[in-house]
C-alpha cells in the first residue's frame, strides 16, 4: 500500500508539472516571456530532475532578459531614463547572468546622475544619449563641420571690359577685386616690381581675370574665403608655404580586381603628381592628399577611369550529328567441315565385318564383373567385290540466308549562353565526370582473395561541352573573342588486364581554340567538322564469292556507313558599354610642368537678384554701361514677379500681335496667374535657380516647398509649364518631404496631348496617414534639352492639401534653362 501510494503521488506530480510545461510553451509561442518564465519555474519546482523543464526555463529566462533590455534601450532613447532603469532591473531579475543588462544598468545610472546634475551632460542624458553616444555625436559634428576648400563667390560673375596702363600689381588686383566685390590681401613679404604693367581685359570671369593678372605679374593667388583672395610671389618656396592642400577619399566602385584598383591609383599618383596616395583594398578606397588643383585633377581622372566594364552575352550553339548504317546480306551453307565432305563407311548386313573384342571389369569386394565390347576393324578381302555406293553415307550441310539492315542516328544540340565582362574569363561545363584508372594495378588472376582495385588509383575526366570565353570589347558594335571549346564523349570501353582486368573508357574529343573579331549580333561558324567512313566486308567460298550470282549464295556481304558532323556557332551581343561622355574624351588645361593648375568655365548665375549690384559697385565706370541692357534678359526671381513692376513689364504682351517681342525682353516666362497665397504661407521655388545644359543632354530640377503648413498630406494639383520646342519632360518623381517618415507617396502625372508643354502632377500621402510640415523637395522633374536657346520651366499654380482636406494656394515660381 505504501508503494502504491508513492507511485500515485509521483504520477500526480508529473501530470501537474506537464500541464505547467505545456502552458509555458504556449506562452513562449505568444512571446509572453514573463508568463513563460513563471510557468517554467512552477514546473521546475514540482520536478527539479526533469531536464526538459530546466532547458525551457533557461531559454525563457534569456529571452525575457533580452526583452526587458530592448525595452529599456527604447525608453532611454526617448529620454525616459528612470523607466529604462526599472526595465533593466527586471532584466537582471529575469536573467542574472545577462552581462549586457548589467552594463546598461550602470550606464543608465550614470545618465540619471548627469541628468540630475544638469549642464550640457545633463541635457544630453535627458535626450537619451549615453556618454559614448554623446562623444560620437560630438565627433560627428566636428567631422561634418570641417570645411571644404574656400570657394570664391564674387558679387559679379563677370568682369566688364577693363583697360589699365602702367599700373603696379597691387593696383591691378585691387581694381578687379573692387569691380567683383572681392577683397585682396597681399603677402607682407611680397616685394612688387618697380615697373608697371599694361592690362586690357575683355569681358571675362573673375577667376580668369585674376589668373591673367597672376601670369603677367608672376604671382599666384588663392581664395582664403568666399570674398577674399591672398596674393604672393610665385616661386617654389611661396607655393610650399602658402599653397593649400586638401584630403579627399575616392571610392572606386567599378574595379573588379585589386590590380585594376592599384592601376587607377598609380595613374593618379603619376599624372596628377600627388605623392601622398594611400590605397585601402578592403573597400577599394583611395585617400589622396595634395594641392587643391591636383586633387581636383585626380577627381577628374577617377571619373574618367572608374567606368563599368563592357559586358557581352554570347550564344554558343554546338550541334553534333552521328549516323551509323549497317547492312548484312548473303546466303551460305552451314555446318561445313574445315577439310572435305564428311563421308562415312556404313556396310550392309550382307558384308561380313571383322571385329576386335575388348573387355573391362567392374565390381566391389573381391570379385569383378567383366564387360565385353566389339570394335570394327575392317572387312575381309573376299568382300571387296561386293562393296557398292550403298555401303557409304554422308551428311549434307544446312543452308543459311541472312538479310539484316540497321540504321542508328544521334543528334546532340547544346545551346549554352554565357555572360562575361570585358577582359574577364568565363567558363561553362556541361557534361559528366568519367572515372578512369591511373598508375599501376594488378589483374584478377593474382593472389586469391585480393581485389584488383587494391593498388589502383583513379581520376576523373570531364566529358560533354566545355566553353572558355574571354571577350575584348572595342566599341559599341565590335569585339574580339578568345574562345576555347571542347566537345568530348565516351566512345567505348576496353578491358585492360585480361578477364579480371579493369574497364577503361575511350574518350573522343573535339577541341577548337580561336581568336575572332566580330560585330555585335554577327553569327560565326567557329568549327565545322564532317567525317565519313564506309566499310565493306565479304565472307564465303573463295572463288564463288567473285561470281556475281553465286556470291550471294555462297557468301555474306557486310556494308557499314558512319557519318559524323560537328558545328559550333557563336552569336555575341554587347549588353553594356563604359558609356564614355564628351567630358571624358576632351582634354583639359592642367598647368605647367612644375605646377598643376586647373581653369574653370564661368559658373551660371544662381539668382539674377545680384544684377542691381553692378550699378552700385561702379556707377561711373563705362564698362557697366553695356551690361545694363542685358539685365532684362535674365529671368526675374519669384520674389521679383510678386512686385508691382513685374506685371507692368508683362502688360504689353496681351495687346501685341502674335509675334513676340525681341528675345532680349522676357519671352521665356509663362504668364502665371496669382495663386492668392497668403503672406507667410507655403511657397515653391526651383533648385537650382538657373540651369545651363548642353543640347540633347538630360538634366533635373527640384521643386522646393518652403513654409509647409502643419499636417500637410500632399500637393494637388501642381501645374507645370515649359517650352516644348526646347525641352522634353521625361519623368516626375516624388521628393523626400512627403515621405521623410518612410510613408509611401503616390505620384500621378498627366501630360496634355494637345499642349505637350503642360503637365499636372498630383502628390499625395495614403489616406488616413498623419501629415508632415517643414521645408523640402516635393518633386523632381527630369528633362532632356532638345533645342538650343533660352527657355523656362514654371510652376503656374500649386495647392497644398492638409489633413482637413483644405487646399492652401502657393505662389508661382520659375527657373531659366539655357541650352548651349
Amino acid at each position: 500500500m505504501l508503494a502504491l501510494t508513492l507511485c500515485s503521488t509521483l504520477a500526480a506530480r508529473g501530470k501537474k508539472g506537464d500541464k505547467f510545461f505545456k502552458d509555458a510553451q504556449a506562452a513562449e509561442l505568444k512571446q509572453d516571456w514573463d508568463a513563460a518564465v513563471d510557468l517554467y519555474q512552477k514546473a521546475f519546482d514540482i520536478d527539479p530532475s526533469d531536464q526538459s523543464y530546466i532547458i525551457g526555463m533557461r531559454r525563457a529566462r534569456f529571452q525575457d532578459g533580452q526583452m526587458h533590455v530592448n525595452r529599456a534601450l527604447k525608453l532611454r532613447n526617448d529620454g525616459k531614463n528612470a523607466e529604462a532603469l526599472q526595465e533593466l532591473q527586471k532584466a537582471i531579475v529575469a536573467d542574472p547572468s545577462s552581462a549586457i543588462a548589467l552594463q546598461e544598468l550602470k550606464r543608465t545610472q550614470q545618465m540619471l546622475q548627469q541628468q540630475t546634475a544638469g549642464g550640457p551632460e545633463g541635457s544630453a542624458a535627458a535626450q537619451g544619449l549615453t556618454p559614448v553616444d554623446r562623444a560620437r555625436r560630438e565627433e560627428d559634428q566636428r567631422v561634418s563641420s570641417m570645411l571644404a576648400p574656400p570657394e570664391l563667390k564674387p558679387v559679379l560673375a563677370q568682369v566688364p571690359p577693363l583697360k589699365m596702363n602702367n599700373q603696379p600689381p597691387r593696383v591691378l588686383f585691387e581694381t578687379v577685386g573692387k569691380l567683383a566685390g572681392i577683397n585682396v590681401v597681399f603677402d607682407s613679404q611680397y616685394t612688387p616690381p618697380t615697373r608697371g604693367f599694361n592690362v586690357e581685359l575683355n569681358a571675362s570671369s573673375v577667376e580668369q581675370a585674376f589668373d591673367y593678372l597672376a601670369v603677367i605679374t608672376h604671382t599666384f593667388w588663392k581664395p582664403i574665403s568666399s570674398n577674399t583672395i591672398f596674393v604672393t610671389e610665385d616661386n617654389v618656396t611661396k607655393r610650399r608655404d602658402y599653397e593649400d592642400e586638401v584630403v579627399k577619399v575616392f571610392y572606386i566602385t567599378n574595379a573588379t580586381s585589386t590590380q585594376e584598383f592599384q592601376e587607377i591609383a598609380t595613374a593618379i599618383r603619376t599624372v596628377a603628381e600627388i605623392r601622398r596616395v594611400f590605397t585601402y583594398n578592403a573597400q577599394k578606397a583611395m585617400v589622396v592628399r595634395g594641392p587643391l588643383d591636383a586633387v581636383a585633377l585626380a577627381e577628374k581622372l577617377v571619373r574618367d577611369l572608374d567606368k563599368p566594364k563592357s559586358e557581352v552575352v554570347v550564344d554558343v550553339i554546338v550541334m553534333e550529328t552521328n549516323s551509323s548504317r549497317t547492312r548484312d546480306l548473303g546466303a551460305a551453307l552451314a555446318n561445313l567441315p574445315t577439310s572435305g565432305l564428311p563421308i562415312s563407311f556404313t556396310p550392309r548386313s550382307s558384308i561380313a565385318i571383322n571385329t576386335t573384342p575388348s573387355s573391362s571389369g567392374t565390381g566391389t569386394g573381391t570379385g569383378t564383373t567383366p564387360t565385353t565390347t566389339s570394335t570394327s576393324s575392317g572387312i575381309t578381302l573376299n568382300n571387296l567385290g561386293h562393296i557398292s555406293t550403298a555401303d557409304f553415307s554422308t551428311t549434307l550441310p544446312g543452308a543459311l540466308l541472312q538479310a539484316m539492315l540497321s540504321d542508328n542516328r544521334t543528334k546532340v544540340v547544346n545551346r549554352p549562353q554565357l555572360r562575361a565582362s570585358d577582359g574577364m574569363k568565363v567558363q561553362l561545363q556541361i557534361g559528366d565526370r568519367i572515372p578512369y584508372a591511373t598508375g599501376s594495378f594488378q589483374p584478377g588472376v593474382g593472389t586469391v582473395g585480393v581485389s584488383p582495385l587494391v593498388s589502383t588509383q583513379f581520376q576523373f575526366a570531364d566529358t560533354g561541352v566545355t566553353v572558355d570565353l574571354t571577350p575584348q570589347v572595342h566599341s559599341r558594335d565590335e569585339l574580339t573573342l578568345h574562345i576555347e571549346i571542347t566537345v568530348s564523349a565516351v566512345k567505348q570501353y576496353i578491358t585492360i588486364g585480361g578477364t579480371g582486368g579493369l574497364s577503361q573508357p575511350v574518350i573522343g574529343q573535339r577541341k577548337s581554340i580561336a581568336d575572332i573579331r566580330l560585330h555585335e549580333g554577327e553569327v560565326n561558324i567557329l568549327s565545322g567538322l564532317s567525317e565519313a567512313q564506309d566499310s565493306s566486308t565479304i565472307t564465303g567460298f573463295p572463288g564463288l564469292t567473285n561470281v556475281p550470282v553465286l556470291s550471294n549464295i555462297f557468301g555474306t556481304n557486310h556494308n557499314e556507313k558512319d557519318r559524323q558532323e560537328l558545328m559550333i556557332a557563336l552569336i555575341p551581343h554587347i549588353v553594356r558599354t563604359p558609356d564614355y561622355t564628351p567630358e571624358n574624351l576632351k582634354g583639359i588645361y592642367a598647368g605647367s610642368d612644375q605646377v598643376v593648375k586647373l581653369s574653370y568655365a564661368p559658373r551660371p548665375v544662381d539668382t539674377p537678384a545680384a544684377e542691381p549690384a553692378k550699378s552700385e559697385l561702379t556707377p561711373a565706370t563705362p564698362a557697366t554701361v553695356p551690361a545694363k541692357p542685358e539685365a532684362p534678359a535674365a529671368a526675374p526671381t519669384p520674389a521679383a514677379s510678386a512686385t508691382p513692376a513685374a506685371p507692368a513689364a508683362a502688360a504689353p504682351a496681351p495687346g501685341l500681335p502674335p509675334a513676340p517681342p525681341p528675345p532680349a525682353q522676357t519671352p521665356l516666362l509663362f504668364p502665371v496667374a496669382p495663386a492668392g497665397a497668403p503672406a507667410g504661407g507655403p511657397r515653391v521655388r526651383f533648385l537650382p535657380a538657373a540651369v545651363m545644359v548642353s543640347r540633347d543632354a538630360p538634366f533635373t530640377v527640384n521643386i522646393q516647398l518652403d513654409n509647409a503648413p502643419d499636417g500637410m498630406t500632399g500637393v494637388a494639383p501642381l501645374h507645370i509649364r515649359w517650352d516644348a520646342s526646347k525641352l522634353r519632360l521625361n519623368d516626375v518623381t516624388a521628393g523626400d518631404l512627403l515621405s521623410h517618415d518612410g510613408t509611401a507617396v503616390t505620384a500621378e502625372k498627366h501630360i496634355g496631348e494637345e499642349s505637350p508643354g503642360d503637365a499636372t502632377v498630383i502628390l499625395m500621402r495614403p489616406p488616413g496617414s498623419s501629415g508632415v510640415s517643414g521645408a523640402g523637395v516635393v518633386a523632381t522633374l527630369s528633362f532632356t534639352a532638345t533645342g538650343a536657346g533660352t527657355s523656362a520651366v514654371a510652376v503656374t499654380d500649386a495647392f497644398v492639401q492638409n489633413t482637413q482636406n483644405q487646399s492652401i494656394p502657393s505662389a508661382p515660381a520659375d527657373v531659366i534653362v539655357t541650352v548651349q
